[in-house]
């Protein structure tokens, strides 16, 4: 497709600026480049809660360059760099997607599914109705749902359509316009209905129904007391207390189970003996004690003098992430893992993350496959532990390229398999092969941890890089037909879309937050924060944090955000899809 002289757009008259314009349009780098510079920018201006964020910075940048000055880019290279990003999101989100399709789970996942169906319906019933083509469509369902990878599958089903080659230009011309049209209140739309609008018509207060939450699954105990908080030390003490003479190792931390005192080392006679549960303690043995700091306030005048021996205490003192695979521990609340002493002992949880999320360390906080917690405690406790409940995740700082080239051919091969049904040709399409791949690719890598190694920073440089790119390179193009857009359709039809997208930002999570009351009775809180979940919109739940005052939010979310990461995504070409049966 020719494209118009950048001199031609508005520029006239301005020596200058004319010479900028074309220095962009010879060199389309630095378009590129200065777009995603200049998306950045605009993505960290905040007012208040509301943030453009980088990528519909990026869009609106990429678009403003391109009317300015139209620089040519390989269509090759978007696509390059979304399936980079897609096979990224499959791989970080595999573990969660499939660790969620459990009996416990099929709440949120009910949940999810009608806010995408909803979300699916709407969009396509607003495009007949304003009479949007198939690219203004794909844009809604992006901006509105805040999903920007269902704008690059949409474009890649739009690109496969047997239309000429200027309609589909025009069409995905219009699909970024709209996108960046509506993100903007796609974010700001949906966090106001979470903190304000959906709190009303539950009629409760988050910070007191997170309160109540948390006390339901603290069950009386409070979240440092199961694991040691994140305060962790060695201590050595000489056995003179008469009552401790002959007891074994395992009754003497029973005796201090509140401080989770773990005996470390036993020096008799100058000798270290190997320490065991079975091990009895004698007077006048210096043991070594590992534990919290309740642990210590009466450790001296129960147990005896407290020795400063830098050897005795010389142990080393280790952290490990480790990821949960095994079936003994999956589904254990943290509560039921601190009782299992095998798991437990000497072991001090600093954190847990399921996904990008980190979760509360309540007693009633469950364990999924592919969590990861991050554990302190001396190196044979450590490994004990993580062989017990998985692997531990070895940062290699190495990404297995062979496995990121091969899942990415393996999904472009499964994506051109079509399937004809009344001569119409049916397939995941490569975007949804490259994801479906990814997904994989990340649940086996979690199961048999020994190939397919792709560091979270590696994860989050594919992603970020990938999509940023992609959508720069998707503004810049659609610059000029966003001008024409304007001249032969007018202001009105920006604010149609607008309009549009307003509809489609409420209308799905209304009817999933009804749904998830009435029908799956779920908690709240929870329901709230898994819609912001099954939106994809992590700034509503960073609000709904700040709203409610609690991390526990994080509990409802992660389940319905891996799964409409794969729902929303693969709307893209199914809107498509659906336009074009129902208009030819």
């Amino acid at each position: 497709m020719r494209r118009p002289n950048p001199q031609c757009i508005t520029v006239q008259g301005d020596p200058a600026m004319e010479e900028i314009a074309a220095l962009l349009h010879r060199r389309p780098e630095l378009a590129l480049f200065a777009a995603i510079l200049l998306g950045q920018i605009i993505g960290r201006i905040h007012v208040k809660v509301f943030s453009f964020g980088s990528v519909v910075g990026t869009m609106i940048a990429g678009i403003l360059i391109g009317i300015f000055a139209a620089p040519p880019l390989p269509d090759l290279m978007r696509w390059v760099f979304f399936y980079l990003f897609l096979f990224s999101i499959g791989y970080s989100v595999g573990p969660q997607f499939f660790g969620s399709l459990r009996k416990e789970a099929i709440p949120q996942i009910v949940l999810s599914i009608t806010l995408g169906v909803t979300g699916l319906i709407t969009v396509v019933a607003v495009a007949i109705v304003l009479d949007f083509d198939e690219g203004t469509a794909v844009g809604l369902l992006s901006g509105g749902l805040t999903q920007s990878a269902a704008l690059g599958t949409g474009l890649n089903a739009i690109a496969a359509l047997p239309l000429p080659d200027d309609i589909k230009a025009s069409m995905s011309g219009a699909a970024p316009l709209a996108d960046a049209i509506t993100y903007g209140f796609g974010d700001l739309g949906l966090i106001l209905f979470l903190t304000v609008g959906a709190p009303l018509l539950l009629r409760i207060n988050l910070k007191a129904e997170a309160k109540a939450l948390e006390n339901e699954l603290a069950g009386g105990e409070a979240a440092d007391s199961l694991f040691g908080g994140r305060f962790y030390a060695f201590r050595g003490y000489r056995v003179e207390n008469p009552s401790l003479f002959g007891v074994t190792v395992d009754e003497l931390e029973q005796r201090h189970a509140a401080g989770r005192l773990s005996v470390q080392r036993i020096r008799r006679d100058g000798t270290l003996l190997q320490v065991r549960p079975d091990t009895p303690i004698r007077h006048g043995d210096w043991i070594v004690a590992g534990g919290n700091r309740a642990a210590f306030v009466h450790a001296e005048s129960e147990i005896g003098t407290e020795s400063d021996d830098a050897e005795l205490l010389a142990i080393p003192l280790k952290s490990a992430n480790v990821v949960i695979t095994n079936k003994a521990v999956i589904g254990l609340s943290i509560g039921e893992a601190r009782a299992d002493r095998y798991f437990s002992r000497g072991v001090y949880l600093d954190s847990i993350t399921r996904g990008e999320q980190e979760l509360p360390r309540s007693p009633g906080t469950r364990v999924q496959r592919g969590d990861v917690v991050h554990i302190i405690g001396s190196p044979q406790d450590v490994e004990r532990a993580a062989a017990a409940g998985g692997f531990v995740e070895r940062d290699s700082g190495k990404t297995d390229l062979t496995f990121l080239a091969a899942g990415i051919i393996c999904g472009v091969l499964i994506g051109l398999y079509t399937i004809d049904i009344d001569n119409i040709p049916l397939g995941l399409g490569i975007a949804g092969g490259i994801l479906v791949v990814g997904l994989i690719a990340g649940w086996a890598r979690s199961r048999y941890p020994v190939f397919g190694s792709m560091p979270e920073a590696a994860q989050r440089v594919l992603a970020d890089i990938g999509l940023t790119v992609f959508i720069a390179i998707v503004g810049l193009t659609a610059g000029p037909h966003a001008v024409e857009a304007y001249h032969t359709r007018g202001g009105i039809f920006f604010a149609s879309i607008f309009f549009g997208g307003m509809i489609v930002t409420l209308v799905p999570p209304l009817v999933a937050l009804l749904v998830g009351k009435f029908l799956l009775k779920i908690n709240p809180l929870l329901l709230i924060a898994g819609i912001a979940g099954a939106q994809t919109c992590t700034p509503g739940l960073n609000a709904l944090r700040d709203a409610s005052g609690s991390n526990i939010v994080a509990l409802g979310y992660t389940v319905p955000y891996a799964i409409g990461n794969i729902i929303l995504t693969i709307w893209g070409p199914i809107v498509v899809a659906i336009l074009q049966a129902l208009r030819h």
